[in-house]
């Protein structure tokens, strides 16, 4: 059984950039439920975003600091997952202020599945230093766990994404004084 604080001695052993990296990446991760599936969009949720954002923005620059991930020269399919991060933050954000904000909603909650969940998932694999760090005994047992969670998120937001698109049709729409069906 691993000492408590295996997991702190381990990441706090990383270089600085690796290190700046998983910090904004754990912070938005960690905002991820209180900015994107919060239902209220209230002062909290625009401050909350706007650092959600800057932590976003923060690990995909932070990423091209990375270059022993593999791939071709300096550069992996992390780093084209940046470029992505990025140019998705600018669309989210240039939706929102023109008043799209379902395509803004889109947006962010797809590049947290995918630009944030599916690598958080990956820094698992074996041999990678988080997975040294919380499971080091088992090297396919935070892989396994993280897996898990990342479909289980996966399967909520179809189940959902369904739930409130039939509601969306069968909802009532008043037009000129008559109830109607969008």
């Amino acid at each position: 059984m691993p000492a408590p604080f295996t997991a702190f001695e381990t990441l706090s052993q990383m270089e600085p950039n690796i290190a700046f990296h998983a910090a904004t990446a754990t912070l938005a991760f960690c905002l991820t439920p209180f900015v994107l599936w919060r239902r209220k969009r209230d002062h909290l949720h625009k401050k909350l975003g706007y650092i959600w954002v800057t932590a976003m923005a923060l690990t995909a620059l932070s990423a091209f600091t990375i270059s022993n991930i593999g791939g071709v020269g300096r550069f992996s399919l992390l780093h084209g997952l940046a470029v992505l991060t990025l140019w998705t933050l600018v669309v989210a954000i240039r939706m929102a202020i023109k008043g799209d904000i379902k395509g803004h909603q889109a947006a962010l909650r797809n590049l947290a599945t995918f630009g944030l969940g599916l690598p958080m998932v990956l820094t698992f694999l074996p041999h990678r230093t988080f997975q040294k760090a919380f499971s080091a005994e088992s090297p396919w047992a935070g892989l396994v766990v993280m897996s898990v969670i990342y479909i289980a998120v996966i399967v909520w937001r179809t189940k959902r994404r369904k739930r409130y698109s039939a509601r969306s049709v069968l909802a009532p729409r008043r037009v000129n004084g008559a109830d109607l069906f969008q």
